[in-house]
């Protein structure tokens, strides 16, 4: 299989297996020397832009438009990573034991700590969003800081793969995403972050939000080695929303600070 072939196989596996758009994979055929979630931040890409549509009507005011925004990422993904922050959030902090826990998050019950987690993760980035907006006054500056939001928060699971072991009870459908990637598939991984961290903030905003994966790799890492020993596909999920949550907090503040610069 050539080079382009290889890429073009593994990213419309990708958007089948990351997103709910209706494309035609077989699965019969060989996989692809490039695992799929290697081109899980370019599938972030995908998902920014089709649901940064309600930028274009302006008639609908930034809180609807923000609001229609998340929402259409959603439906996109269909909620693939809240679920893993709900089921995480549940087994993290519900359960006593790592077997209790991974038992706990098998379960498709919401329970208490698994509603906090949520509203408090939509609210902080719909309340960051239009704080955003509000300091930029530029829809431009809000669509690219959304575009870096979902591409470096999927950066983190991939990351968090390959620094921790995989754990789980019984059969799981995430096991087969699962892969220990290298130095030179995580730089392909990496790539629309620094670049659109670049067009954005310039180097400093490079440096920042590197620095703030860093922090967040290292943190998150050893709260589920404590945890559970590992990590498994509902962490993954919640280490992505959590990660959406803090580049938006960093974000914020660049603008402000570039701002400031600017005046």
């Amino acid at each position: 299989m050539s080079f382009w072939k290889d890429i073009s196989v593994s990213a419309k596996r990708s958007l089948v297996t990351y997103t709910r758009i209706p494309l035609q994979v077989d699965w019969s055929t060989p996989a692809p020397s490039l695992p799929s979630v290697v081109l899980l931040p370019w599938v972030g890409i995908v998902v920014g832009i089709l649901s940064a549509w309600p930028l274009m009507i302006s008639v609908l005011g930034i809180e609807l438009q923000v609001l229609m925004m998340m929402l259409t990422a959603v439906l996109i993904t269909g909620a693939f990573h809240e679920d893993g922050l709900m089921d995480a959030a549940d087994g993290l902090v519900g359960g006593w034991t790592v077997e209790k826990r991974l038992e706990i998050m098998k379960d498709s019950r919401i329970g208490s700590y698994a509603s906090v987690a949520i509203w408090f993760a939509l609210a902080l980035k719909f309340f960051l969003l239009l704080k955003i907006f509000n300091e930029s006054h530029s829809l431009i500056w809000l669509f690219s800081i959304w575009l870096i939001m979902h591409v470096g928060a999927r950066l983190l699971p991939l990351l968090i793969m390959r620094k921790l072991a995989y754990v789980s009870i019984g059969k799981s459908k995430a096991s087969s995403m699962i892969h220990n990637l290298s130095v030179k598939q995580l730089a392909l991984a990496s790539i629309p972050c620094v670049v659109l961290s670049f067009i954005s903030f310039g180097g400093v905003g490079v440096l920042v939000i590197v620095l703030t994966m860093i922090v967040l790799h290292l943190l998150i890492s050893e709260y589920l080695k404590y945890k559970l020993q590992g990590f498994n596909g509902d962490t993954l999920g919640a280490s992505e929303q959590v990660a959406e949550v803090a580049l938006l907090f960093v974000s914020l503040n660049l603008v402000v600070l570039l701002q400031g610069i600017t005046l």
